[in-house]
């Protein structure tokens, strides 16, 4: 049974090359960063627990990808630039073995490399059950990361991508007529990209973790306004649509969670600025507080 030095070095050794303002990554006691001129120091941190927030038959290497890729979709949501992360790992004695190892670290590296993350620290533990925690360290201009509390009435609200598709990628685990649901589920595409290109544009952003509802409620809370949502508009996709026609459970895209798209809202005059981003305006900010569900189609 590997050690934890020994599982450092054979197996996250490939991860910690050094890169431009770390000046001490893993392998001491500590990491030492030079900050860049000008820039403020997101960091943020999520942690990824077997049968709880993956299911127990999740490759290793999903596992992986997930755990820091949900690290990245909160920095994408503060419109930072990812720059580093940490990794702490808690493995049972069963998983703790060439294969399980290798595959994990593997999807670590792979997103890490998309992103160009280096690796500067953590601990690794024996522990009764798989459990992963991961801080992730982002650059953004000073004063210029986007907020839960800028929304302001009349804007607009827009989302990234689809919604419902990890929903349904759970809730579906094992069936082939949603491969690409349970993909997603899997393995998320963090929107980094298109948060630094909204971090000069929105009022406020979020990403969808908990749910499209529960999310942007976080906004009109923090900002004390009110919301109204036009069910239509909502982004689907065919397997998302499909499963809805076939369950019947018309509210399942403004709860599931697992989405990691970005929630945002936009005053009206900038709206052109998102022409080709990917993005859909589902609704409006209103004064007042909570949220109002519109639909033409469906009750």
């Amino acid at each position: 049974m590997a050690t934890e030095f020994s599982i450092i070095e054979q197996y996250f050794k490939t991860l910690t090359e050094s890169s431009k303002n770390i000046d001490l990554g893993i392998g001491d006691d500590g990491a030492i960063i030079t900050p860049p001129p000008l820039k403020q120091l997101v960091v943020v941190t999520d942690s990824s627990i077997i049968d709880v927030h993956f299911p127990k038959n999740t490759p290793a290497y999903a596992i992986a990808w997930k755990s820091l890729a949900v690290n990245l979709s909160d920095l994408a949501a503060m419109g930072a630039e990812p720059a580093f992360f940490s990794l702490a790992l808690s493995l049972p004695n069963e998983l703790n073995n060439n294969q399980w190892l290798s595959d994990f670290s593997k999807g670590l590296k792979t997103l890490a490399d998309k992103y160009n993350l280096s690796l500067i620290g953590g601990d690794t533990t024996k522990s009764a059950i798989l459990s992963i925690t991961i801080t992730a360290h982002g650059w953004l201009d000073s004063q210029q990361a986007m907020l839960r509390s800028g929304a302001k009435k009349g804007d607009l609200i827009f989302v990234s991508g689809s919604i419902g598709d990890g929903g349904v990628g759970l809730k579906n685990i094992g069936s082939t007529d949603y491969k690409n649901s349970i993909n997603k589920l899997n393995m998320p595409e963090p929107r980094v990209k298109l948060g630094l290109e909204l971090s000069s544009l929105v009022n406020s952003c979020i990403d969808i973790s908990d749910g499209l509802l529960v999310d942007l409620n976080h906004i009109l809370e923090a900002s004390s306004v009110g919301a109204v949502i036009d069910y239509d508009a909502i982004p689907l996709s065919s397997e998302v649509q499909h499963y809805i026609d076939t369950t019947k459970e018309i509210i399942f895209p403004l709860t599931c969670g697992d989405d990691y798209e970005l929630c945002f809202t936009i005053s009206a005059d900038k709206v052109s600025s998102l022409k080709n981003l990917g993005t859909t305006c589902i609704g409006k900010i209103i004064g007042g507080g909570g949220e109002k569900i519109t639909s033409k189609h469906r009750n």
